[in-house]
């Protein structure tokens, strides 16, 4: 594996039991061939029963990248992950739709948040100060 691969790897944060996978930059065929296995090891490695994919960082998507998501989504799915794609942009759905390009059934979310919250991760309100 040449150097500007193995530096173009994502980042796959834990967060209790869901792993959470920033996307950046461009997904060539050997980023995405290695992030696949990288991200169903840890999935396995953990036992995670969740995943965000997370696109915020995004600005263009094409027919190989959904095709990462969708694959990515559907193998974590066979390992019992429920997975969950946050930060799409209006413009990158468009594209979607405009390409026909379909999921395969993953939930998606408009922000990051919001993918966790469906997951289950539900931050603690402030604890109310006692008056005297």
């Amino acid at each position: 594996m040449n150097r500007a691969v193995e530096d173009a790897r994502f980042p796959v944060i834990r967060l209790w039991d869901i792993l959470l996978v920033p996307f950046q930059g461009e997904v060539t065929d050997e980023v995405a061939a290695r992030l696949e296995l990288d991200v169903l090891a840890e999935i396995q490695r953990t036992g995670a029963a969740g995943l965000v994919l997370d696109l915020t960082a995004v600005w263009m998507v094409d027919s190989h990248l959904c095709s990462v998501l969708s694959n990515l989504g559907r193998a974590a799915a066979l390992l019992g992950a429920r997975t969950v794609i946050s930060g799409m942009r209006p413009e990158i759905a468009m594209t979607l739709q405009a390409m026909g390009i379909e999921l395969g059934g993953l939930e998606t979310t408009r922000a990051l948040e919001a993918a966790l919250e469906s997951l289950g991760i539900v931050p603690q309100k402030a604890k109310r100060t006692r008056s005297r």
